[in-house]
C-alpha cells in the first residue's frame, strides 16, 4: 500500500513538473512569437548654401530608417533590438570629388549601420528598468531626430510612477547619434566614466513640473528645473505658459559653468498658434555654458541654434517668435505651417538671427511628411573661426531639409 501510495505521488509530482516545464516552455516561445516588429523607412534630402567664399553649396540624399523588434512580457522581463541604418542615394546626391556632398544624412563613407537599440527590460507594477542601449528623452540628453535616425545611449534607468509623480534614476556611458557627430558607440565625454541621472516629475491635466540632477564625472553638477501649465480661456481659445531655471557647477576645472533663465507663453486660437520665449544665460568670463548631449533644454532652441550657442566666456541672451496653423479647421488634416524667428547676441561678441519656415504633413499615422527652411544672419560676419589663421569669417547660410516618413 504504502508503495503503492509511494508511486501514485511520484507520478503526480513528475507530472505537475512536465506540465510545469510546457507551461514555461510555452510562455517563454510566447515572449517571442507574441513579439512586436515595428520600424520606419525614411528619404531625406539636405541642400545646404554656406555664405562663405571658395566654399560652395552642397546637398545629398539618402534612404534609411529603424527596424525594431519587441519581446512580449516574460514573467516581467522583455526585451527590444533596433536596428538603424541610412545610405546616400548617390545619383542624386552631390559629387564628393567637387565638394559638393553633404554628409550629414549619413558619412564621409555615405552610409552607417548600427544596432542602435539593444536591451533588457524588468517591469513590477509601477516599477520599470531598462539596461542596455536605448532610446530617452531628458532635458540635457535626449533622442533629437534631426536627421535620419535619432540619438542613442548605452546605460541603465529606471523609472517608478506614483499617481501623477514620476521619478527616475540613470546612469550612461556612451551614445550615438547625429548630436554625438558619429554612428558608433562612444563615450559621452572626454575623460569622463558616464552621467549619472536623477530626476521627479509631476503632471496632470493643466500642471507639469519635473526636477532633474545631472552629474557629468569630471566635467560639472548640473541642477534643472522647469513648470508649466495650460488654461483654457474658451473652447477655441488656449493658453500656455511656462518657466524654465538652469544651474551649472564645474568639476575638476573644467570651465562648464553658469545660469540659465528661461520663459515662454503661447496662445493658441482656433488654429492659430502664437508663442514667444526668452532665455538669458549668465556665464563668467572664464567659463561656458554645456548644451547638452542632444538638441539641448532652452525654450529659444530653432532648428540649429540654441540657447548656448554664444556662451563661451561670455553672457548671452535670447529670444524666440513662433506662429503657426493647423489648416485642419480648414478641413485640410493633417496640414500646418510654421514660422520661426529666433535672436541670439553675445553680450561681448557675435550675433545671429535664424529663420525657420516649416511645412508638415500626415496624411494618416503611418505617413508623414516634413520640409524646412532653414536661413541663418551673421550680423557682424564673425561667427566663424579659423583657429589656424586665427580669423572670423561670415558664418551666414540656408538650408533645406525634406523628410518623408512610412511608419509601421
Amino acid at each position: 500500500m504504502k508503495k503503492s501510495v509511494l508511486c501514485h505521488a511520484a507520478i503526480m509530482i513528475m507530472s505537475i513538473n512536465i506540465y510545469a516545464n510546457t507551461d514555461l516552455q510555452n510562455t517563454f516561445e510566447k515572449a517571442f512569437t507574441e513579439g512586436k516588429v515595428s520600424g520606419q523607412i525614411r528619404t531625406g534630402y539636405l541642400y545646404n548654401d554656406p555664405r562663405i567664399t571658395g566654399i560652395s553649396n552642397s546637398y545629398a540624399t539618402a534612404i534609411g530608417g529603424q527596424l525594431k523588434f519587441e519581446t512580449a512580457q516574460f514573467y516581467g522581463f522583455d526585451a527590444g533590438a533596433a536596428f538603424y541604418t541610412s545610405h546616400t542615394l548617390t545619383p542624386l546626391s552631390g559629387d564628393i570629388d567637387k565638394g559638393k556632398f553633404n554628409d550629414e544624412l549619413t558619412t564621409d563613407d555615405k552610409h552607417y549601420d548600427i544596432l542602435a537599440e539593444a536591451y533588457l527590460d524588468y517591469t513590477y507594477q509601477s516599477f520599470k528598468i531598462r539596461i542596455g542601449r536605448q532610446r530617452i528623452d531628458t532635458p540635457y540628453a535626449d533622442s533629437d531626430d534631426i536627421r535620419m535616425t535619432p540619438n542613442t545611449f548605452e546605460g541603465i534607468m529606471a523609472t517608478y510612477s506614483y499617481g501623477d509623480f514620476n521619478f527616475i534614476g540613470a546612469y550612461f556611458t556612451q551614445w550615438q547619434g547625429p548630436d554625438a557627430g558619429t554612428y558608433t558607440f562612444e563615450d559621452l565625454s572626454e575623460k569622463s566614466d558616464g552621467t549619472a541621472i536623477a530626476a521627479a516629475t509631476y503632471k496632470n491635466d493643466t500642471t507639469e513640473a519635473s526636477l532633474w540632477y545631472y552629474h557629468i564625472d569630471h566635467y560639472a553638477d548640473i541642477l534643472y528645473t522647469d513648470i508649466s501649465g495650460t488654461y483654457r480661456l474658451n473652447e477655441q481659445t488656449l493658453f500656455k505658459g511656462a518657466f524654465q531655471l538652469a544651474k551649472q557647477n564645474e568639476i575638476d576645472n573644467s570651465q562648464i559653468d553658469g545660469l540659465l533663465c528661461g520663459a515662454m507663453a503661447e496662445l493658441d486660437y482656433s488654429g492659430i498658434s502664437f508663442s514667444i520665449a526668452y532665455d538669458q544665460l549668465f556665464i563668467d568670463s572664464n567659463n561656458a555654458y554645456f548644451g547638452g548631449f542632444g538638441g539641448g533644454v532652452g525654450f529659444v532652441n530653432m532648428f540649429e541654434m540654441t540657447a548656448g550657442v554664444f556662451t563661451l566666456h561670455q553672457d548671452a541672451k535670447a529670444w524666440k517668435f513662433t506662429l503657426g496653423y493647423d489648416f485642419s479647421e480648414m478641413g485640410m488634416e493633417g496640414l500646418g505651417l510654421e514660422y520661426d524667428y529666433g535672436d541670439f547676441k553675445g553680450d561681448v561678441a557675435h550675433e545671429a538671427k535664424e529663420h525657420n519656415l516649416i511645412l508638415t504633413y500626415a496624411p494618416a499615422d503611418s505617413w508623414n511628411f516634413e520640409i524646412v527652411y532653414d536661413r541663418i544672419e551673421d550680423v557682424h560676419k564673425d561667427i566663424g573661426e579659423d583657429e589656424v589663421a586665427h580669423l572670423h569669417y561670415n558664418a551666414s547660410v540656408e538650408r533645406v531639409l525634406i523628410r518623408a516618413n512610412y511608419n509601421f
